[in-house]
């Protein structure tokens, strides 16, 4: 859920990956584990892909049944100037409220302006409305690429720890993308690490290894050596959030326009809500916090 857009197709192609999996995942502290080599046999004799697919089943039941509210620091530091905002999510839209702006606190005329921005869409049916039916087609577009995986990709049993599993990907050549979102993502090289107990996904990184052309390059292409990383933490037992996404592409579009969508960002701080908690609700939240800061 967002008041804001983003209208180029890689940043959302990348970011509808990274928020769909907000809500299922194990610790990145996980990510810095040994990954010790194995057989080629996934665990309980599944086959990579089928491992992979079983995952993706266990991740979209529980993206349907975790309707968990929260309350966040979130930090942009890519694309400058970096900033950061406090978050509160409820089931009407989220609102979000700007603290730094390069590591400086607001001036009064900037809180003052904030304040008016956040009252404005709490007393804004319309702009909620818009925020909703994007949010809601994000949701539904972020789906469609995740369980996309298992048949865009071919996966290789890389090794084990524990519970943990790692499987490297590479396009399958056979898949037939039906969007721009999975023609570029069906490009990518890369890893997951799954967590072969709970069957959730741990990690997901991905590398542009031979680059994109759009319309054999007519209308424009992405630089091959593009990454992008999303890893994950946990807020409550058995609820995982976002807590990194990392992207750094680069390209050409039309008439030689740069395409440069280099983000990283990170969540922390996390709180849970009241699951009742309306937009007025939230609006006092955020005041209250920029209230204690200051005095603080």
């Amino acid at each position: 859920m967002g008041q804001a857009g983003d209208n180029q197709p890689i940043a959302k192609t990348l970011k509808r990956l990274g928020w769909f999996m907000l809500r299922a995942i194990v610790p990145a502290l996980l990510l810095s584990a040994t990954v010790v080599p194995a057989s080629g046999v996934a665990p309980q004799g599944l086959s990579p892909n089928d491992l992979v697919r079983k995952v993706i089943r266990h991740e979209l039941d529980a993206q349907q049944h975790d309707h968990s509210l929260w309350m966040y620091k979130d930090i942009v530091r890519i694309p400058a100037p970096a900033r950061q905002k406090m978050v509160v999510e409820t089931h009407q839209g989220e609102l979000t409220c700007l603290q730094q702006v390069d590591g400086q606190p607001l001036t009064p005329d900037q809180k003052m302006a904030e304040r008016r921005r956040i009252h404005n869409f709490v007393t804004d049916a319309s702009a909620q409305s818009r925020a909703r039916q994007a949010s809601s087609s994000d949701d539904q577009k972020s789906a469609e690429l995740f369980s996309i995986l298992p048949d865009a990709f071919v996966f290789q049993y890389a090794g084990s720890n524990g519970d943990l599993t790692t499987l490297s990907f590479h396009p399958d050549p056979g898949f037939r993308s039906r969007s721009m979102e999975a023609y570029v993502f069906h490009k990518m090289d890369g890893q997951v690490i799954v967590n072969t107990r709970e069957y959730r996904l741990v990690e997901i990184a991905g590398t542009l290894t031979h680059g994109v052309q759009f319309f054999g390059g007519l209308l424009g292409h992405l630089d091959p050596g593009g990454t992008f990383d999303v890893r994950m933490t946990e807020v409550a037992p058995g609820i995982w959030n976002l807590a990194r996404l990392k992207v750094n592409m680069r390209g050409k579009a039309l008439f030689f326009k740069t395409i440069g969508d280099q983000e990283d960002e990170t969540r922390s701080d996390f709180r849970q809500v009241p699951d009742g908690t309306t937009l007025s609700q939230a609006e006092q939240m955020l005041l209250e916090q920029q209230k204690g800061k200051r005095n603080g």
